[in-house]
């Protein structure tokens, strides 16, 4: 990405409720219940008012790369990424909350998307063209629904003060 690329604006007001970042990304992640979500989901959509957002599997259709090249884009730090994370009730022991490992959402700007497919259309180098529509080529790729470790303790500490 060049240094004049137009990342989306993330007003100040919002940024606690977004999430925290991946270190040397702008994939934000939050978690919570699915009522959380629908909160969430509302402060992700005006934040991204205007051009909304695609999914990444939308992003890799509007851009024209695979999902892999999204997730390769997100991890450098070349999009903004909105992830939450659905928490529920652990079976095993009360008032502990585990991470949902099927449910998570995850939201890219679509101006970011335009910007990003502008670019592809710009380059001349067919090889460096080629790794980025085909990022690593993971198509296994867990990265968007596995959290962070920075996460995970962050809501170990959350319920320990909710439980007191």
């Amino acid at each position: 990405m060049s240094k004049d690329f137009p990342f989306i604006e993330i007003p100040e007001h919002l940024r606690e409720k977004i999430g925290i970042a991946d270190p040397g990304t702008r994939l934000y992640r939050a978690y919570g219940t699915d009522e959380e979500c629908s909160d969430w989901c509302d402060i992700v959509f005006e934040i991204c008012h205007g051009d909304g957002c695609l999914s990444p599997g939308g992003a890799a259709g509007y851009v024209g790369v695979t999902r892999p090249g999204v997730h390769k884009k997100l991890k450098a730090g070349g999009l903004t990424g909105f992830v939450f994370h659905i928490t529920k009730d652990s079976l095993f022991f009360k008032n502990k909350k585990v991470l949902s490992s099927a449910a998570f959402y995850c939201y890219i700007p679509r101006s970011e998307c335009k910007a990003w497919k502008e670019e592809l259309k710009k380059k001349r180098d067919d090889k460096e063209i080629e790794n980025e529509v085909m990022g690593d080529g993971d198509f296994h790729d867990r990265y968007l629904d596995k959290p962070p470790k920075h996460l995970k303790k962050k809501l170990s500490e959350e319920q320990k003060k909710g439980s007191k």
